[in-house]
This record gives C-alpha cells, sequence and structure tokens, in this order.
C-alpha cells in the first residue's frame, strides 16, 4: 500500500474536523460545503442483533440531506447541544485515483437545557451516542481541497431519544 502523503492527510483530517465543528454549531451549509454535491451519499446504518441484519435508518444524497437540515427549524426537537468527539482511525487509499476511505470513530455528547425537571437536569452532559463514520473522501492533488462523496453514520447506539432529528 503506497504511503500517504502529509498534505492529502492533513486535508482528509481537516475536512473531517472542520464538517464536524459545523456540525457542532448546527452551521447546516457549512457542513454540506464539504459534501459533493454530484455523488455525495449519507446513510445512518446499524446492526441489530435481534433481527440479526444491518439496518437503514434513513439515506439521502446531497440534495434529499440539504431538503431535511432546511426544514429542520420547522421540526419539534430537543434543543440541547449536541457535541461531537471524534478521532481518525484510518486512511486507506482506494482504486480510484484521489479517493481515501476513511474510518473515524466518534462520541456525541448532549448538554441538557432547560425543560422538563431542569432543576435537576439542566447543564448536565450525557452520552448521546456513539458509532463510527465510514467515508469516502476526495482529495484534489493540486488545491489539496477534500470532500465528502460518501458518509456511511454506523451507530452502536441503537436507541435515541425522540425528538432528536438532528444529524449524526
Amino acid at each position: 500500500m503506497p504511503l500517504l502523503d502529509l498534505m492529502t492527510k492533513q486535508a482528509i483530517e481537516v475536512c473531517i474536523y472542520e464538517s464536524c465543528l459545523a456540525l457542532n454549531s448546527e452551521d447546516w451549509e457549512k457542513f454540506l460545503s464539504f459534501c459533493d454535491k454530484d455523488k455525495f451519499n449519507y446513510r445512518i446504518t446499524n446492526y441489530s442483533p435481534e433481527i440479526k441484519k444491518e439496518q437503514c435508518w434513513m439515506e439521502r444524497n446531497w440534495q434529499g440531506l440539504k431538503g431535511i437540515l432546511d426544514i429542520l427549524p420547522k421540526h419539534n426537537t430537543n434543543h440541547s447541544p449536541l457535541t461531537r468527539h471524534i478521532t481518525v482511525y484510518q486512511i486507506n487509499p482506494t482504486n480510484t485515483t484521489n479517493v481515501y476511505d476513511v474510518v473515524s470513530i466518534f462520541s456525541l455528547y448532549r448538554t441538557e437545557l432547560d425543560g422538563l425537571n431542569s432543576h435537576l437536569y439542566s447543564g448536565q452532559t450525557k452520552l448521546f451516542a456513539v458509532g463510527k463514520y465510514i467515508d469516502q473522501i476526495r482529495v484534489d492533488s493540486e488545491s489539496f481541497k477534500a470532500e465528502f462523496i460518501d458518509r456511511n453514520v454506523v451507530l452502536e447506539t441503537r436507541q435515541i431519544d425522540v425528538g432528536s432529528h438532528i444529524p449524526f
């Protein structure tokens, strides 16, 4: 396997980390700016031991995901902020030039806002979900701009609170 050059590795890591900062701040337009408009595909999957099968909770292309994000403010949702902690574990070149398979592990934390039983839970931070991002990222070899062409959010957590519409 060829060695990954430092500029490519850095471009991929910046793409992943900056996109997570955009998600944390609910800057959906910025997050989408890291994604290829024509090729991007986004999935949320998990494995269910009860039925011994992989489940697909959602699958959208760039335009479909943008449509969901555009109407997100109209949803009745839990507005407690989410914070992603992510670590990039693997970056491997694919058979396609300048395209890389990337595996990152994430923990997603939620800090409770005032609400039901606010005297008990307001300000409390809890682990919300864990999983991994399996991404395909293309890097322009001249500008070293990286963008997602595929993201599979593979959740380990299988019970998510009602009203949790924020993308992982």
